[in-house]
């Protein structure tokens, strides 16, 4: 089998992981392939350029200036990995005869590939964000083509031109079928890499996540919330304008979800005020969002939409300590119970008052007493927050 370039890989995997447009699944790329690569990157500098614009271009709607950045080993075998794990949902995997004892060595390799160490190093988590930013919304179209003496299935391929041809006169159908996160790496064989991938890259779990993904793990990624532009650009990500009040909760609700979970385990008291005074943050960026209401001192239409979806047992997980968690820091610091900067626009607090009351008419005090208890094995009062650890509310 003739050895494959990394110049190649670049062009048909990593450049269209990045940029979008169609992922070309080769063959399994063993280790020493991607030791050998490392050492061929200076070759393919037209391919590796490419690359490098398309993350910068990616990171450009999220910082003022993206760092200057090249692909090192690194990237390069997280990129690898990810492939191993498309090659073991790819269709090509079966037509191969893979054994079970081959498919098992394929599952090994892409576990190492992607179990790169982990980083806080600024750059390093930019590039890595920006070369997996779309992971979560990879997806595989299939293609039935049937007409008037058969069909036939075409899964991640395009049919071929004779298939289709002569439409009206062959009857000619084309149903197309989208596979998506959930069915393609979100399943048993894939479902480790792709979580030890995933704690390798926070960023793009803070920026997007799917149902199906490994819950974030907070302790993972808290030290972005202290680096005040990637906060920003996580809060204003999280909480899109003009979509649905549901659209709106998806991604803080997910966020919260992973705070209980870290509340259950042990983290340290900064790391929890941090989380939570970013979570306490979101639900002030609810209120900006309605600052234009026709009556200033009118119910929230966002709380009153997704509190009463939880009152019919149709709320997504975390939503109550999202709007439970300003109510439970008043119980424990109050410091922590309001974000700085709301005094500052009266409108702003008028509406934070609003959310505020209505939220306990909605949630049970035994809601907002539990979420209390279990922060108070937590916090300590002492000390104000960090204010590194918290997200500037904006001034207009």
């Amino acid at each position: 089998m003739a050895r494959a370039h990394v110049s190649t890989f670049l062009d048909s995997f990593v450049r269209p992981l990045v940029g979008g447009g169609e992922l070309h699944i080769g063959a399994p790329i063993p280790q020493a392939d991607v030791d050998r690569w490392e050492q061929e990157l200076g070759h393919a500098s037209v391919e590796l350029v490419a690359v490098d614009e398309a993350r910068a271009a990616v990171l450009s709607t999220l910082v003022v200036r993206p760092p200057a950045l090249v692909l090192d080993r690194d990237e390069l075998a997280l990129a690898a990995g990810l492939h191993n794990a498309l090659f073991l949902v790819h269709p090509r995997a079966e037509r191969w005869s893979v054994s079970e004892r081959q498919r098992r060595r394929i599952m090994d390799t892409a576990l190492s590939l992607v179990s790169q160490p982990l980083t806080q190093h600024r750059t390093r988590v930019m590039a890595r964000h920006a070369l997996l930013h779309q992971v979560f919304h990879l997806t595989r179209s299939d293609t039935v083509v049937s007409w008037w003496t058969g069909k036939a299935r075409f899964q991640g391929q395009r049919p071929s031109a004779r298939l289709t041809a002569w439409r009206s006169v062959r009857r000619v159908r084309e149903d197309v079928s989208v596979v998506d996160f959930d069915e393609l790496l979100a399943v048993p064989d894939t479902a480790p890499i792709i979580a030890t991938l995933l704690r390798r890259t926070p960023l793009t779990q803070l920026l997007d996540s799917h149902a199906g993904a490994p819950p974030l793990h907070w302790e993972d990624a808290v030290f972005i919330l202290r680096d005040h532009e990637l906060a920003r650009a996580v809060a204003y990500r999280l909480i899109p304008a003009n979509v649905p009040p549901a659209k709106q909760i998806d991604g803080p609700a997910r966020l919260a979800a992973a705070f209980e979970q870290m509340l259950e385990r042990t983290p340290s008291e900064t790391d929890v005020r941090a989380v939570a005074a970013f979570l306490v943050h979101l639900g002030a960026l609810f209120c900006v969002g309605e600052l234009n209401l026709r009556e200033a001192a009118g119910k929230s239409p966002l709380i009153s939409t997704v509190l009463a979806a939880e009152a019919a047992g149709q709320r997504p997980r975390g939503l109550a300590t999202l709007f439970a968690l300003p109510g439970a820091l008043a119980l424990v610091d109050k410091r922590l119970a309001t974000p700085p900067g709301i005094d500052a626009i009266p409108q702003l607090a008028a509406r934070w008052k609003v959310h505020r009351s209505q939220t306990a008419e909605l949630l049970s005090d035994a809601v907002i007493d539990a979420l209390a208890q279990r922060l108070k094995r937590h916090l300590r009062p002492g000390p104000a927050p960090d204010p590194a650890s918290v997200v500037s509310l904006p001034t207009q």
